[in-house]
């Protein structure tokens, strides 16, 4: 029995240091837990309506917009260089926050980056009827729909026209406000194909974005500029696509920021801005396809890199509440992993691939991050300057899409495609696509 008995105070004594361990990790974590507690300021803001409401809240000593103000030397009382709307809303007593309106803060950086990009859209249309035109002219992908001699191309230069229909919901969260938007664009240009492994080309895009908000007002977004696209097809079956795109986006946004005294006295009104920015898109794709029959099937993978310089703005309005926006930019690099199949069947008129795909895109870059505005009305000559956040980007998230592609003869190819995003935490987007492809 001596050897269960050692067991024992070996098992008890294990419990008693780990317990012991645990109770130093405990008691170290309350510290470091203090310490964060203690080192954090005190009621920091991180939405637009906390910040305003700290801002313009009563002071210490009865004061208003003492948070505002601050310790200016050169004020007394309420600073006479104020705007008229926004020296009324500091001489008010017991100014809290209310239900306030967004900044404009969808169009802003809708006008600057969302998941609405166009590049990535373009090059994966343009790699698919890159693979039909190469196909078509005896390469390797898409073999079904080589064999009918009679859909080849006159000659090596093609024009090309899609048009773009697009849904995207945004759910409501704490820091950005949600809406309901569409998107319709197109895209016009011409590539050639001077050898069997290599076509490039040129294009131009617009698209016009409008949405509603939820909490009302609304938004509307301009987007315009050049892409520039290479595929290349270096041995039968792979492929490599390679676009980089810029876009000037000019915008407009409207919406109502509202909030309540103590007394239950509310204040505010419309507010509008025009805000704009240019978007840079970098896109590499690559594949593989393998041909059984008329069965086409093959992974897909893509990285992508998108960077937006966002002007600044000033909101117009007569609240008090408007809004100067300070420059600003960010930083977007996604993979996608994914893959795609096709079936090429032949008909007296033609050939027509209907087509299957589906990835997983991750995010690395974008970050929440901090917006920096002033009151348009602090005429001061170093206004106080305040930010607030955005919501954290979502790191993973799906796209399913599915399409039709129609062979024609005399070089004409016709498509439709439609595409959805699943599993984002704030996006619900559906998109279509048609378009057509003529040889020269």
């Amino acid at each position: 029995m001596q050897p269960k008995t050692e067991a024992a105070s070996s098992i008890v004594s294990a419990i008693g240091e780990y317990s012991a361990l645990t109770h130093r990790f405990k008691n170290c974590f309350i510290s470091v837990a203090y310490l964060a507690l203690l080192f954090t300021p005190p009621g920091q803001a991180q939405t637009l309506d906390e910040q305003i409401g700290q801002l313009l809240a009563q002071g210490t000593g009865l004061e208003f917009c003492a948070a505002l103000v601050g310790n200016d030397p050169r004020t007394s009382g309420l600073p006479d260089n104020f705007g008229p709307q926004l020296q009324t809303l500091c001489g008010l007593r017991g100014v809290g926050g209310g239900p306030g309106g967004g900044p404009g803060q969808t169009a802003f950086s809708g006008a600057a980056l969302s998941s609405l990009g166009q590049a990535d859209q373009f090059v994966k249309k343009r790699r698919q009827r890159a693979e039909e035109g190469h196909s078509s002219n005896g390469g390797g992908a898409a073999s079904g729909a080589a064999s009918d001699a009679e859909v080849a191309l006159t000659s090596n230069i093609n024009l090309f026209f899609n048009a773009d229909y697009r849904e995207l919901d945004r759910r409501q969260t704490v820091f950005e406000p949600g809406y309901q938007s569409n998107q319709k664009g197109f895209t016009l240009g011409l590539d050639v194909m001077p050898t069997d492994w290599l076509l490039a080309g040129l294009a131009f895009n617009y698209s016009h974005w409008r949405g509603d908000q939820h909490g009302g007002g609304g938004f509307e977004t301009d987007s315009y500029g050049p892409t520039v696209f290479a595929s290349l097809f270096p041995w039968p079956g792979f492929f490599a696509d390679l676009s980089f795109q810029y876009l000037n986006k000019q915008g407009t946004n409207s919406n109502q920021r509202n909030y309540t005294r103590e007394d239950n006295t509310r204040f505010g009104g419309s507010i509008a801005g025009t805000p704009g920015a240019d978007q840079y898109e970098g896109n590499l794709i690559g594949g593989f396809d393998y041909a059984i029959g008329g069965l086409t099937i093959g992974p897909r993978a893509t990285v992508r890199y998108r960077r937006a310089n966002m002007d600044s703005y000033i909101e117009q309005g007569n609240s008090g509440l408007e809004l100067r926006f300070m420059r600003d930019s960010l930083t977007s690099v996604q993979s996608s992993l994914g893959a795609q199949a096709s079936y090429a069947i032949s008909t007296g008129r033609g050939v027509l691939v209907p087509q299957l795909n589906a990835d997983w895109t991750h995010e690395f870059a974008n970050g929440q991050r901090s917006i920096f505005v002033q009151f348009a009305q602090d005429n001061r000559p170093v206004p106080t300057t305040f930010s607030f956040q955005t919501d954290r980007p979502d790191r993973d998230f799906f796209h399913l899409g599915a399409g039709l592609v129609a062979i024609l003869p005399n070089g004409w190819q016709a498509f439709v495609n439609f595409e959805t995003l699943l599993g984002h935490a704030y996006f619900d987007n559906y998109i279509g696509t048609m378009g057509f492809r003529l040889g020269l």
